[in-house]
């Protein structure tokens, strides 16, 4: 501890020194220690603020500026802080405000809000609606609300059965005369397209006449529209020959603009596949080979495909391909192929068309293969994608056939499509997994079925006349043309190593089943022919239970 016997050295003004201890302060001299703590409160308590003798600064003390003391009166008065006014709270809505003075000055209607606050006697505004809007206020705010609404009311009575035919006539007039102008308007909306669907199927000759009086001349639009073309196609399957007739002949001119758009694709295959005359048809199809053709349809009528027209104009083949090119591809691409007039477009542009084009196509409908195939034409396109694929694009066609290759092989179409693929595919050992192996398992059943012995007698019997059809070959295409890099001899040995083993022992133990069908007797004699063969590796013990079945 520091002591300081002198302590005015430190502090020169007796009167603002601090107390100092005793130098020999202990706990048993209370009496300096009591007379030090009671000096040292004295100076704390006094009056002089600054006793160690600090330059004045008025008003700064350690903990920030002094209030000024106005007790004197002299300090001037505080200066109050002005605060800004707020902005009154907006109970009304501007917008709104300023439509329905518009309203006001022009006299016409406004949308009310549903809801409207009101004030209460706090000046709170209140949340809660002052009463529920009507059903009808939704109405009201759409165009022609109102009379789609009471056709609504109509058609709940109209669409019973036990409505009696008068009321139903009286119910249909009502309707039509709600919608006297805005007809063509009302087939475009969801509800009052069905309405008016319902009206021509339930309504009498004089009010189906007066439906198709109004939309005649929009029987386009209405085809390319969300909900208008379900009443076209609605006229197609209830409607007269005469009204059938009026809409052939409003598309007439018009299928290019139909075949790739999807509800226009629908319509136009109504109309071709159930309304269409033969010459009517063709006229659609020749729409697809260009403008110049749908203008000049009657003058080359006797143009039924491309072959008989690049054999009558050679020169018209490079546009008329490029045409289908571009507008069956973007069909194709939306997933349109199903509809019967692409179908026939699609197998001819892959008849004709150079091996650039027929690779792309042949990627593009890969995967439609399996949904079109039981169609002729869709089997035509089928062929020549497994004839012009690469090898990558056939794989995942016979890929998609797994689970189906048994009711393909059933189906007259079908059947052909797994022959060509018997027929092109390289890679034997797929076509053993994909598709041997699914007819193996129903193997009894197609070999004795005209269809499902097509697949069989490919291999055993290639293209044998006594089996395939002028007709089924032209489906199958040429033999020989595509990308296939194998010998043919050389597939059809690999697959007959697989097929023939299996086929003797179906004719050893179902030879009577098989002895009854004309189909199973000729699969039954190409086995044993080709298995008789030298170098077929059939043991010949099967060969001759076979024959002993068969005696």
């Amino acid at each position: 501890r520091i002591t300081c016997e002198n302590p005015t050295l430190l502090f020169p003004d007796s009167a603002c020194s601090m107390p100092v201890a005793p130098s020999a302060a202990s706990t048993y001299n209370r009496k300096a220690r009591r007379a030090w703590t009671a000096q040292k409160k004295a100076l704390a308590q006094g009056d002089n603020p600054n006793p160690e003798q600090l330059k004045e600064q008025p008003r700064n003390t350690l903990f920030g500026k002094r209030r000024a003391d106005n007790s004197s009166g002299d300090a001037p008065p505080k200066m109050q802080k002005q605060q800004r006014a707020r902005a009154p709270v907006l109970k009304t809505d501007p917008a709104a405000a300023k439509m329905k003075g518009m309203a006001r000055r022009t006299g016409t209607g406004v949308h009310e809000r549903r809801s409207t606050g009101k004030s209460t006697a706090g000046g709170k505004t209140s949340r809660k609606p002052a009463a529920k809007a009507d059903s009808s206020a939704g109405a009201s705010r759409k165009p022609h609300g109102e009379a789609v609404k009471a056709s609504l009311h109509a058609w709940e009575r109209l669409r019973q059965t036990k409505t009696p035919s008068a009321e139903r006539v009286s119910l249909i007039d009502a309707i039509l005369d709600s919608f006297q102008e805005t007809l063509v308007r009302m087939l475009q909306k969801h509800d009052a397209a069905r309405v008016l669907q319902t009206c021509y199927r339930l309504g009498s000759a004089r009010q189906q006449a007066e439906l198709m009086t109004r939309i005649k001349g929009h029987v386009l639009a209405l085809s390319l529209s969300h909900y208008g073309h379900f009443f076209v196609m609605c006229v197609v399957r209830h409607g007269s020959v005469e009204h059938k007739q009026m809409l052939v002949n409003e598309l007439r001119g018009h299928v290019a603009d139909l075949v790739a758009h999807a509800e226009g694709s629908a319509v136009l295959q109504l109309v071709y596949s159930s309304v269409a005359s033969r010459a009517q048809r063709n006229a659609m199809y020749r729409e697809l080979w260009g403008k110049d053709f749908a203008l000049l349809g009657q003058v080359q009528a006797e143009h039924t495909d491309l072959a008989a027209l690049f054999e009558a104009d050679g020169a018209a083949k490079p546009r008329v391909l490029r045409r289908m090119d571009a507008l069956l591809g973007k069909a194709a691409r939306k997933g349109l192929a199903m509809t019967t007039l692409v179908q026939r477009g699609l197998a001819d542009l892959l008849q004709h068309a150079d091996a650039g084009q027929q690779a792309v196509l042949a990627s593009a409908l890969k995967e439609a293969v399996p949904h079109i195939m039981h169609t002729r034409d869709g089997a035509r396109i089928a062929c020549s994608c497994l004839r012009y694929a690469d090898p990558k694009d056939r794989k995942a066609i016979l890929k998609a056939f797994k689970g189906y290759v048994a009711r393909a092989a059933a189906d007259a179409n079908g059947s052909l499509v797994l022959c060509v693929a018997l027929e092109v595919v390289d890679d034997t050992v797929l076509l053993r997994k994909a598709l041997l192996a699914e007819l193996f398992a129903d193997l009894p059943n197609l070999a004795a079925h005209a269809h499902g012995s097509l697949p069989l007698l490919a291999v055993l019997a290639p293209r044998e006349k006594r089996y395939f059809a002028p007709v089924q070959l032209g489906i199958m295409g040429a033999a020989g043309s595509g990308t296939s890099k194998k010998d043919a001899a050389q597939r059809r040995d690999e697959l007959l190593q697989a097929l023939l083993p299996p086929l003797c022992r179906l004719c050893e133990s179902h030879a009577g089943a098989l002895g009854r069908s004309s189909s199973g007797c000729s699969v039954v004699f190409e086995s044993l022919k080709a298995a008789s063969s030298v170098g077929s590796g059939v043991d010949s013990l099967h060969v001759a239970a076979a024959m002993r079945a068969l005696a």
